[in-house]
């Protein structure tokens, strides 16, 4: 017995056939920021600004996350985003200690998709 199915494909052709466009995490560059990996003084007081603009997909979350040397990642700052475009300045205050300090800017859509931005100092 055959079965006809009247109007059905059986390729897969996907109705969004344009690629995705993810998020943008972008440095302020401005007077006072930082926003490149670098060598700093210990105990140095820094200033990081991320501007945010969506992509395809709604924003829902952003995070600030911390990590020192090889130890665990560490979540500084979580907020909920309700718009398309987020904007957020960080004060980090280096450690007094020699290392490395590894600090991620985050963000997730409302798809579950997670786009991440870091920047990393050398503190001596």
């Amino acid at each position: 017995m055959a079965l006809a199915l009247s109007g059905w494909s059986a390729s897969c052709n996907r109705d969004d056939a344009e690629p995705t466009v993810n998020p943008t995490i972008e440095f302020l560059s401005d007077s006072g920021y930082t926003f490149q990996s670098d060598t700093m003084a210990l105990s140095d007081t820094l200033l990081v600004g991320v501007r945010i603009n969506k992509g395809d997909d709604g924003l829902n979350t952003f995070k600030v996350i911390s990590k020192y040397d090889n130890g665990a990642d560490v979540v500084v700052d979580s907020l909920s985003i309700g718009s398309d475009q987020f904007a957020f300045d960080k004060a980090i205050l280096l450690r007094p200690v020699a290392g490395a300090e590894k600090w991620t800017f985050w963000v997730q859509e409302t798809d579950g998709d997670i786009i991440r931005r870091s920047l990393t100092f050398t503190v001596q």
